[in-house]
């Protein structure tokens, strides 16, 4: 495409798809002017090398929380987050009657919750994680469970899951499959369920998760209809219920079979969160650094650990063993062309991190961006454009020309309340150091010491 009309074609994708979602009544609003100042992203100028431990994963830590709560008996977990949506979760357990302390950084769950037939309302603040596999407890309620959330968690859709709540015992009222969510159970589910895997794997952990206490004999299938994304959270969430006593295979790529056991009670480590590993790993490889993640390591079950291998490829060096080490190049390394579908959540890193690459890069397999905090294709490509930046995008891709990092636009970052767009943007404003964003304590939601980190970047050169 003649580069002349890359921005007349970006507008009418972006056109087309506001209109395929208002259709589908999930339009993506812009974000309403934040209360607070914009906080500028200053420019890293010399090379770092630091460590640097990582907030506990978020994917593991709310599915551990999950689980023991599930559990007859207390359950200890190191390694939980201090973040919104980790605290979000542990208020919603303890309304559902689990006695969850936190002492000393060991959060100790007492289980299991409360089944019968009272009236809880339960708040997920921002959290899309911790609402899917709160709808799967609730469905093992005998009483009236309501489910909300922020504004920007009632835009997700969770119909797939409640259409098969629905189809399995229990009653349902919501928004066309949006928050507000009121669930009446118990659920008296088939032995086989079928969902669609193609929105989120969400729906799918959800399922698994409380699939024990949905079967108390005989063991349970799920089979995932559609093209299955995020297929790595759901071995996640696989590997997680094996450390718990209940064991989950894969029949073949669209079923599973879950095997007829409780969980049991006891002590896991939560080991630190590969999505915000990647942030540190783009900047090492950026800036010609070098990074050491010390809680980390090379046996990591999650998918964005995979992340490391794409800075390979740009030319980083990376060291794995029980931490991991990553060394920038002295010069990038091009990367045509990448499918993220199996990392979604470190996709935008690599969007974020596009325009500052030695060539053009397409980046595909990106529709379950759609539907997440924001819509992770649509909004960084309005951000990006206003930043100077070529690119194109299709339903599930987009395909970004590189620039000179050092005269971007100046630009205050809409964030649209996305924790991600604020720390994947750090890296342009790194490089350029006239990026703003329009709330720095979105980071919170999973990464409340981001900008600390971030700085200690510069403390560590003295820049």
């Amino acid at each position: 495409m003649p580069r002349p009309f890359l921005r007349v074609h970006l507008s009418f994708c972006l056109y087309f798809h506001y209109i395929a979602r208002i259709m589908s009544n999930a339009t993506p609003k812009s974000p309403q002017p934040s209360a607070t100042q914009p906080f500028l992203i200053e420019k890293l100028t010399a090379p770092f090398d630091t460590d640097i431990t990582l907030p506990g994963s978020k994917s593991i830590a709310l599915r551990q929380l999950a689980i023991a709560a599930l559990c007859s008996g207390s359950t200890q977990l190191t390694g939980v987050p201090e973040c919104d949506d980790s605290a979000a979760m542990i208020d919603c357990l303890e309304a559902l009657g689990a006695n969850v302390t936190n002492v000393a950084g060991v959060v100790t769950v007492t289980g299991p919750i409360d089944l019968s037939d009272t009236a809880v309302h339960l708040d997920a603040r921002m959290s899309g994680a911790s609402t899917r596999l709160l709808l799967g407890l609730a469905a093992l309620r005998q009483g009236d469970t309501t489910i909300d959330g922020h504004a920007s968690l009632r835009a997700r859709t969770n119909k797939p899951l409640l259409d098969l709540l629905s189809q399995q015992g229990c009653t349902i009222e919501s928004d066309n499959g949006c928050l507000p969510v009121k669930i009446s159970g118990p659920i008296n589910p088939a032995t086989h369920l079928s969902i669609d895997g193609s929105l989120s794997s969400q729906y799918v952990t959800a399922l698994l998760i409380a699939a024990p206490g949905y079967r108390k004999t005989g063991n349970q299938i799920i089979e995932i209809h559609g093209e299955a994304v995020s297929r790595p959270y759901i071995d996640i969430t696989i590997n997680e219920m094996r450390k718990r006593g209940v064991k989950v295979k894969w029949l073949d790529d669209h079923h599973l079979e879950v095997m007829s056991a409780p969980y049991q009670a006891g002590s896991v480590a939560v080991e630190g969160d590969a999505t915000a590993a990647t942030y540190f790993a783009a900047l090492a490889t950026l800036h010609n650094s070098r990074v050491t993640i010390t809680n980390l390591g090379q046996d990591s079950r999650q998918g964005d650990y995979a992340f490391f291998n794409i800075m390979e490829q740009l030319g980083a060096t990376v060291e794995r063993g029980d931490n991991t080490a990553i060394s920038g190049p002295a010069m990038l390394a091009e990367l045509p062309k990448i499918d993220m579908q199996a990392m979604p959540d470190a996709a935008l890193t690599l969007i974020a991190m596009a325009p500052l690459l030695a060539a053009p890069i397409l980046i595909t397999g990106l529709s379950s961006l759609h539907h997440k905090e924001c819509d992770r294709l649509e909004c960084p490509a309005r951000e990006l454009t206003a930043m100077g930046i070529e690119l194109t995008t299709t339903e599930d891709s987009i395909h970004i020309y590189p620039g000179d990092g050092t005269l971007l636009a100046p630009h205050i970052l809409s964030t649209y309340h996305d924790h991600r767009m604020a720390m994947a943007f750090s890296l342009l404003g790194s490089v350029s150091g006239t990026l703003q964003v329009d709330d720095k304590a979105v980071v919170n939601k999973t990464y409340p010491d981001y900008w600390k980190d971030f700085a200690a970047l510069r403390t560590e050169t003295g820049q």
